[in-house]
């Protein structure tokens, strides 16, 4: 006799959700149809509202008619109302003075220090002609504002001028071959190398040890400058450039690298993007279009804001044909 009391409750409870689904349905289409710009999260059926707020973006006819078509996989460039799902509209960049004060409003809502890291990232164009691509790489540059400490600098080198060169411009240890065991040992600290050319064969039994402080022309570790070097290293910022592994990323890299710190002025920073930007750029050649496609900034506890990358881009030489 259980059974057709189960049955029963079952066939109540069917009826009720019916009936709550038809009526449902009922008000969704009695209700006022405007256009409506929100997107309802999938899978969800509980009701919405289906009215639209008036737009946020006065458009005119004449923009409306000039906009190019919408991108990709997304339903329009802007969206027309203050609620939408952000996957299905592209991310726009913003000026970088905007950026600077939202993430100065937003440190500020969680109780960060003003004198917090910002950092910039940014996405490379590593292709080149044909199969070819640009390899990660490692540079350092000298930012107009400087951010950290002076660095500990080795300076290999022989000459008496260079020797006198590099204690000069505040080299923290100079000298010739007889430093080697003292390195092996591990009797120095430093934090870069620089060499001239000439010591390079005798300094290869430092590779392993050395690693990445090993001295490479790449990098500006080597040369006869030593002023430069050394200055360049002990005060200058360091990047690194690495590259996707996944297969969609192919031919794309990225930067990751610190410029400054919040409480500098708008000034101060814009300065120094510039000349990471720049100073990045020049590891690829004008002629195969730009290097740098996006760019993002951020705070340490603030989100990432994307501006815009164009006007910090070194513009292509003209030919003497076009100044004709």
């Amino acid at each position: 006799m259980a059974a057709p009391c189960r049955n029963a409750r079952a066939l109540v409870t069917c009826v009720l959700r019916v009936r709550c689904s038809s009526c449902h349905v009922r008000t969704r289409w009695e209700a006022q149809r405007q256009p409506c710009a929100v997107l309802l999260q999938q899978g969800v059926k509980s009701p919405y509202r289906t009215y639209s707020t008036p737009s946020i973006l006065q458009v005119t006819d004449a923009e409306e008619e000039q906009r190019p078509l919408k991108p990709p996989n997304m339903v329009a460039w802007y969206p027309t109302d203050d609620v939408y799902h952000i996957r299905y509209y592209p991310w726009n960049p913003i000026s970088l003075e905007e950026c600077f004060q939202q993430m100065r409003r937003a440190a500020e809502l969680e109780f960060r220090k003003p004198d917090i890291w910002v950092q910039i990232s940014l996405q490379l164009d590593m292709k080149l002609e044909k199969k070819k691509k640009v390899e990660p790489f490692v540079g350092s540059v000298h930012l107009p504002h400087t951010i950290t400490e002076p660095k500990k600098i080795l300076v290999f080198a022989t000459e008496a001028d260079d020797v006198e060169d590099a204690k000069k411009c505040g080299a923290h240890i100079v000298g010739g071959l007889e430093l080697i065991q003292e390195i092996l040992q591990d009797k120095l600290d430093f934090d870069y190398c620089v060499s001239v050319p000439n010591l390079i064969p005798d300094l290869q039994v430092l590779k392993k040890k050395l690693q990445k402080k090993f001295p490479k022309k790449k990098r500006n570790t080597v040369g006869h400058d030593i002023p430069f070097m050394v200055d360049l290293w002990s005060r200058g910022q360091k990047y690194s450039a690495l590259t996707y592994n996944h297969p969609k990323q192919e031919g794309k890299g990225h930067v990751n690298v610190i410029i400054g710190r919040l409480d500098m002025t708008d000034e101060q920073l814009t300065e120094n993007i510039d000349c990471m930007i720049k100073a990045v750029c020049t590891h690829k050649p004008l002629t195969f279009g730009p290097f740098v496609t996006r760019a993002m900034i951020h705070a340490k506890g603030t989100p990432s804001y994307k501006f815009h990358v164009e006007p910090f881009l070194p513009e292509e030489p003209k030919d003497d044909d076009e100044l004709k």
